[in-house]
């Protein structure tokens, strides 16, 4: 089974709560799919701000609808400052959508007047059109949910038969699937090398062995000029006056330099690296101890009262039980992200302790001595979620397979934000 053969096959339309969406002056939810919802861009092309904010002399906002193609979402909020001529840090949006992929999303971009925003503009894998105006930046909250449309390929017979199965398996009463909420391969990023993770390196304070993970460690994904950038580091590790000069400018090259202005202070040289991925290091480990936390979990009150489908995952088997085997107690259960405060609780204290001592640490040991940020921050998170609009299509002949025989098949859902289709095709078997 393969996804992600085309951008096609792989579309993410995001789906804007009405609030927003009233201050610009659009009506209802922004964007057209199979449901019907209104088109917000075909409400208002008006370059009239938001009202009470048209002559304060205050920053407006102007909301866009960016579609890209091929491309993260930082990298097209990039492309479009460059050409807006304006500072990305201008541009304020909800949510990550995937590279490899057809997407719709949401961006807000400060402006002084409104005919400094433009109705719409575009370049190299992406495109805006203007919605309205509103008040303040949009953020992740904005985001009611996320609807997908995916086309599975080279799927075979059995293959069907067991997506049917896991449908019936994980279905509620109103058909739609109940899943485990578990991060995907997307919030793994600084762990794909298989080396580790860094934010474990810095709970126990070893901000060597992190760095050497942030900046010298190879990963399959990397372009080949972060290859020989790693390669080269690593060769000269410890060495920092004699690499710093053989290393190209880059966010990456700035540990160096203060390696070599503070006479090997690992604890600085890691501060500087650019702050998203410092944090987003944080974000991996977090998520890896909620995926193990939620997995033991299920395995302790579901094993017994049903059938539970397991996936293998480059970061844990993923275990995902029939619905009618999931206990009342953690059906709507909010299982934190972890941190140095959080106190562990039933239903799921068992296994966070599991967990833990699994990993050689203490919920009071999570956190980075001698830093205030990145920092490990508790948050709620859902221990399932529940599709909406959720149909699998008919298996049908594809086209693009190359053995015979083999089908593909559509399959639409709705998620709310947080929520990773990656992990729905997981149950299903992909």
């Amino acid at each position: 089974m393969a996804i992600k053969k085309s951008p096609n096959d792989f579309q993410v339309e995001e789906i804007l709560h009405d609030d927003l969406l009233r201050l610009c002056g659009t009506g209802t939810s922004a964007g057209a799919g199979a449901s019907g919802e209104s088109t917000a861009g075909q409400a208002s092309s008006s370059t009239q701000p938001y009202a009470g904010q048209a002559s304060s002399g205050t920053h407006l906002y102007a909301l866009y609808r960016l579609k890209k193609e091929g491309l993260a979402t930082p990298e097209a909020v990039a492309r479009l400052a460059r050409e807006l001529k304006i500072a990305a840090g201008n541009v304020a949006y909800g949510g990550l959508k995937d590279k490899y992929a057809s997407t719709l999303q949401h961006i807000s971009i400060k402006v002084e007047k409104p005919e400094s925003a433009p109705e719409q503009a575009k370049g190299s894998g992406w495109s805006i059109e203007r919605l309205g105006f509103v008040p303040r930046s949009m953020t992740a909250a904005d985001i009611r949910r996320n609807r997908f449309r995916i086309t599975l390929r080279d799927v075979s017979e059995v293959a069907c038969f067991d997506m049917d199965e896991a449908v019936r398996l994980l279905s509620n009463s109103d058909g739609q699937l109940r899943i485990t909420n578990y991060f995907g391969d997307q919030r793994f990023g600084s762990a794909r090398h298989g080396k580790g993770f860094i934010g474990r390196h810095l709970i126990k304070g070893d901000f060597e062995g992190a760095l050497m993970l942030a900046i010298a460690t190879e990963s399959r994904k990397d372009r080949m000029d972060q290859k020989v950038f790693k390669r080269t580091l690593r060769e000269h590790w410890g060495r920092w006056k004699e690499v710093l000069p053989k290393l190209k400018p880059c966010p990456e090259r700035r540990p160096v330099e203060r390696l070599v202005n503070s006479g090997g202070d690992f604890r600085a040289a890691f501060c500087a690296l650019p702050y998203l991925l410092q944090q987003l290091s944080v974000y991996a480990y977090q998520s890896h101890l909620w995926n193990a936390t939620a997995r033991t979990l299920i395995a302790e009150k579901c094993a017994e009262a049903g059938k539970i489908i397991t996936a293998d995952d480059p970061f844990g088997e993923m275990l995902f039980p029939e619905a009618s085997a999931v206990p009342d107690e953690i059906k709507e259960l909010d299982l934190p992200l972890f941190a140095k405060k959080t106190e562990a609780v039933a239903p799921w204290k068992s296994a966070a302790e599991t967990v833990l001592a699994e990993e050689g640490i203490t919920m009071g040991e999570i956190f980075i001595p001698g830093v205030r940020r990145p920092f490990f921050g508790e948050e709620p998170r859902k221990l399932f979620f529940t599709t909406e609009e959720f149909h699998l299509a008919k298996a049908e002949h594809d086209e693009t397979a190359d053995r015979k025989n083999r089908k593909k098949r559509t399959v639409t859902f709705a998620l709310p934000p947080g929520s990773y289709a990656t992990v729905l095709l997981r149950a299903l078997g992909q």
